[in-house]
């Protein structure tokens, strides 16, 4: 598994509610927003559940408490999710939210909810936010489905390197060489370190930080599974049993001794994202991973694969739109862009490719057969729009790109904001975006020209108005793409030294 280490300078863009504050005083376009808070579109949120779940006296109560919550129209299906596609077609919400008993969230049904939530409309693209309201019972779910109050991410419990100039405390057991390194960034502002010299192994360390500190964000990666994930190295693991998290020393374990004690709930709200980990996001129990860390152990949002990992760029390329940026997208956003971001790049290898559904199986990867499959189709794949520094092929990038898009998980209600807290020293600062007519502009001024090079994410804006017809007038050196509801640049960089991005397409506002 490969890791992005990122030590760039942090910037930030507006936040959405400021736009109107920034939007050109003076200027002779008419401020329109397609961003504007309070829009219809931009409040509209559509809950899916199925008629098992619904007819079942305590889930239902999940449900129903999501659509209060939201205002939400409620979609009922039968058999598949698949299903509610025309209904929810008729919404176009801009959130979705899937309730699910663990014993129908398995990866057959998280890849349904990708290939359907691209299918609302004709483009290939996301077209909601989306996430699924689970939880070993349905008052865990119920839990999930209440979390309100916005979080500012300030702390970590990390076992790879995250940007600590992020957080207020930081505690890393990290997976990169040299084994048993390790740090911790204090509340007041010191930092230790070292190696191998640890009082405790890494799974009793962690465990120890899990229950006495109310982190915000818990990121783990190295090897993982359903029921666990592995301490780097494989220095001991954390292994859900029953409900209860336990912190084993030895990683082949399989159930705690007499010696093992359970470790106390970590009850406040928080984001878990087992960025590196294979099946971590994967209920396949009731009492995996995924419900254990969403019931008392306080995760409000969870993203994670259902497979085996190799490729990656579900999960690390989405941790880089997130923290790259700190304060620009919510967790939330930052799954919706990164998939925006590969179907893109699978569109771009060969538009066909995105027909080929990947059959996933037991989660084990063995991409040869795939390959050859996606060969049969006779896929024209041109090697010059594979990512840039990739070493990789444009068939197994194409694979990997497949494999990634339909796997990664999101827990939680995709309308609770979790987001880093801004940076004071902006390198970006957008002026918003103006209307006229039927042309769009959006325009950012660069405020540090060399932290705006450094920038490898992509930047985005999710529209609250959604607009039909869209096509780019100017500003391809940005690499843009503009659907029916978001505006996402994959080049935000300046290109010749300028001060101001620009990027000019046209739509027409739907009412």
């Amino acid at each position: 598994m490969f890791s992005f280490r990122h030590h760039l300078a942090p910037f930030s863009l507006f936040a959405v509610t400021a736009i109107a504050a920034l939007a050109f005083s003076g200027c002779a376009s008419e401020y329109v927003s397609l961003v504007k808070l309070g829009n219809p579109y931009g409040q509209s949120y559509s809950v899916v559940v199925s008629k098992t779940t619904y007819t079942d006296a305590e889930w239902k109560q999940v449900a129903d408490y999501m659509v209060q919550k939201h205002n939400a129209s409620l979609v009922i299906y039968d058999n598949s999710v698949d299903e509610s596609r025309v209904e929810l077609a008729k919404h176009m919400p801009r959130y979705t939210a899937f309730v699910a008993r663990p014993e129908e969230c398995g990866r057959d049904y998280i890849a349904s909810i990708h290939r359907l939530t691209r299918r609302l409309d004709d483009d290939p693209y996301l077209d909601t936010q989306w996430g699924v309201i689970t939880g070993s019972d349905a008052e865990n779910a119920l839990r999930v489905a209440s979390s309100a109050k916005p979080l500012t991410v300030q702390s970590a419990l990390a076992t790879t390197g995250l940007n600590a100039a992020l957080f207020d405390e930081y505690f890393l057991l990290s997976d990169a060489n040299p084994p048993g390194s390790w740090l911790w960034k204090k509340p007041d502002g010191s930092t230790t370190r070292g190696r191998d010299n640890l009082p405790k192994n890494e799974a009793k360390t962690w465990a120890e930080h899990f229950e006495t500190t109310p982190f915000d964000l818990v990121v783990t990666s190295s090897h993982g599974f359903e029921n666990g994930v592995e301490m780097p190295f494989g220095r001991g693991i954390i292994r859900a049993v029953d409900g209860n998290l336990y912190a084993l020393t030895n990683p082949k374990q399989q159930k705690p001794g007499p010696e093992d004690t359970a470790l106390a709930p970590s009850s406040n709200p928080k984001v878990y994202f087992p960025v590196g980990n294979c099946l971590v996001g994967h209920v396949n129990n009731q009492h995996c991973m995924v419900t254990t860390m969403m019931g008392p152990n306080g995760v409000n949002q969870m993203a994670g694969y259902t497979v085996n990992t190799w490729f990656g760029r579900g999960g690390w390329d989405m941790l880089n739109i997130w923290q790259t940026i700190p304060g620009r997208n919510t967790f939330s956003e930052s799954f919706f862009f990164n998939q925006q971001w590969m179907l893109h790049d699978i569109a771009q290898l060969d538009p066909n490719a995105l027909e080929y559904k990947m059959p996933l199986g037991t989660g084990d990867v063995n991409m040869g057969p795939h390959i050859k499959a996606m060969m049969d189709m006779k896929l024209k794949l041109d090697p010059r729009k594979i990512k840039p520094g990739s070493k990789l092929s444009p068939d197994t990038q194409l694979a990997g790109l497949l494999w990634d898009i339909d796997t990664v998980a999101f827990y939680g209600d995709p309308a609770w904001k979790a987001a880093f807290e801004p940076t004071k020293e902006p390198s970006f600062m957008s002026a918003g975006i103006t209307t006229d007519g039927d042309e769009h502009t959006f325009e950012m001024e660069i405020l540090d020209n060399a932290s705006a090079m450094a920038n490898n994410a992509p930047l985005g804006v999710i529209f609250t108005t959604r607009i039909s017809d869209v096509k780019i007038i100017s500003g391809q050196q940005y690499d843009p793409i503009v659907s029916d509801n978001f505006i996402l640049l994959l080049k935000p960089k300046p290109q010749a030294g300028e001060r101001f991005i620009v990027v000019k397409f046209s739509g027409k506002v739907i009412k």
